[in-house]
């Protein structure tokens, strides 16, 4: 009995008053309620409230009053765990998440005592505060939960099938879920085995999309399906080239997105970064600066995301040639966030997009004096020779570190250091670049070869590179390239770059008549 006083006093008197209404039958008070209020007294034993309840005969070992003392101890239990529950935010997706699931372990806890008022009002309580946020699990079990107990704590056949088809709905929302979530996965492991070509990959996801769809439409409320969903389907309209399509894609599921109550903004900022990526694959600045505004407005500070939406402006600007705009925005990012967040290889990704950046400057396409930000000192000279751990990825970034080197001494002058190199070089390429996927950093490294072929010389390498050139700038090798997605600065530019810093004249002293630059 002392156990239950202490409960009394921890639980709100609010609470316990409400839960008490729901063992009333018909407005009459019940035998629990009989209980709270001698429990209440504090005066009286536990053999005079057994006495008051059953008669002076019984004990407190009477089985009517141990089982009636059990309900009473699983109410004001109730009473105490809800009140923490109740007090939580149920504002948002995420919490609502939380404490559904809090709640329902406690319902689950209660079913176990055979405490089944109780567990129906808690039932009752929590769906209707998560119900809207459509959180599968929860709602599934929930009314699932309800449906048992209204056959068996009071059978109400209207409630039950209420209750049945709600479960109903559920378990079937939720099968899908898993079918999407299932073939989401498959997606993602084609991508990362790397053993078919981005447009396959695709092809084959939109297979999945086609079987799919018309089961998510059935479901247009529920957050956590539509977002995988519509992920999987832009991520496969990328995968085949199709980056109109897929920006559509992406705005059309902001827009059931939104229709969604607390939609995740993990899943928001992933179609707004979406519609950036897609921009950069189409070459587009202007749209790429309109996305990027959007972008902003969605994706939190100071998150991961916002770090990628970073590296997708400067990305944008390095891409596109708009070198001015990708200073601007790699001088707007916080250092000590990048660090914070990001995991060694991807802050030396970082470390390589700031080397492009600084290259630019020494080969005088970005003039710092006259843009507002300012970047740190940066020892080109150090990054050079201390190659990071991408160097290990032979055919993701350790290509443009390669590519990286060879142009810094071209521009310095150091042409031993490349002619050292050159067998290595040519092995790389033959070895790791000779796949249709790989066409353009295979053709520019054998432009770079050409340079050190004609003694870095400039006419002669415009000359000799000619074909190579009108190869890696063809419609073929530029869609490929968009997939490829390695260039950091597309190679028509750092062509230029080289072009501008190879010599022109003969090791006798003649000058060679400079050609016109590729365009």
């Amino acid at each position: 009995m002392e156990d239950i006083r202490e409960l009394l006093v921890i639980a709100s008197p609010k609470k316990v008053t409400k839960l008490l209404k729901i063992t009333q039958t018909k407005g009459k008070p019940s035998m629990i309620g009989a209980l709270h209020r001698l429990v209440k007294q504090n005066n009286l034993t536990e053999g005079q409230i057994v006495a008051q309840l059953y008669g002076p005969k019984h004990t407190p070992s009477h089985p009517a009053y141990r089982a009636l003392k059990n309900r009473f101890r699983d109410l004001l239990t109730t009473a105490v765990m809800d009140e923490d529950v109740y007090s939580s935010n149920y504002r948002d997706y995420d919490n609502a998440q939380i404490n559904g699931f809090r709640q329902l372990n406690l319902i689950n806890l209660l079913l176990l005592r055979r405490a089944w008022h109780s567990a129906r009002y808690l039932s009752h309580t929590t769906l209707r505060r998560v119900k809207d946020f459509e959180i599968l699990p929860i709602n599934h079990r929930l009314a699932s939960i309800l449906a048992s107990l209204y056959l068996g704590v009071g059978f109400d056949e209207k409630r039950f099938a209420k209750y049945q088809a709600m479960a109903d709905y559920y378990a079937e929302a939720e099968r899908v879920l898993n079918l999407v979530s299932s073939r989401y996965r498959e997606m993602r492991r084609m991508m990362y085995a790397h053993k078919l070509l981005p447009k396959e990959i695709g092809t084959k996801v939109a297979e999945y999309v086609a079987d799919c769809e018309h089961l998510v439409k059935k479901y247009p409320h529920v957050s956590a399906l539509q977002a995988m969903f519509f992920i999987m389907k832009v991520h496969g309209l990328t995968l085949v080239g199709n980056y109109v399509g897929a920006i559509e894609t992406a705005n059309q599921a902001e827009q059931v997105l939104l229709k969604c109550k607390g939609a995740g903004k993990q899943s928001l900022s992933l179609m707004a970064l979406t519609r950036v990526e897609c921009s950069i694959k189409l070459r587009d600045f202007s749209q790429g600066i309109v996305q990027v505004k959007r972008a902003e407005k969605m994706v939190p500070s100071d998150s991961i995301n916002h770090i990628k939406l970073s590296e997708y402006a400067i990305t944008l600007g390095l891409q596109t040639g708009n070198f001015d705009y990708a200073y601007e925005q790699f001088a707007r990012v916080d250092r000590a966030v990048l660090n914070h967040l990001l995991t060694q290889q991807h802050v030396e990704y970082w470390l390589i997009l700031e080397a492009y950046i600084n290259l630019l400057v020494l080969a005088g396409r970005i003039d710092p004096s006259k843009r507002k930000g300012k970047l740190p000192d940066f020892k080109i000279y150090k990054f050079v020779n201390n190659v990071p751990s991408y160097s290990k990825n032979k055919q993701g970034m350790n290509i443009q570190i390669l590519i990286f080197q060879v142009i810094y001494f071209i521009t310095q002058k150091q042409y031993g250091k490349i002619i050292d190199r050159t067998d290595a070089l040519a092995r790389y390429g033959t070895r790791y670049l000779m796949n249709n996927e790989n066409l353009r950093n295979n053709c520019f490294f054998k432009l770079l070869l050409t340079a050190e072929k004609c003694h870095f010389h400039r006419a002669a390498t415009v000359r000799e590179s000619s074909k190579i050139y009108k190869k890696m700038t063809s419609p073929q090798a530029k869609k490929l390239g968009r997939a490829n997605s390695t260039e950091i600065i597309q190679y028509e530019s750092l062509w230029e770059i080289v072009l501008e810093n190879l010599d022109t004249v003969l090791p006798d002293g003649r000058k060679l008549r400079r050609q016109r630059q590729q365009a």
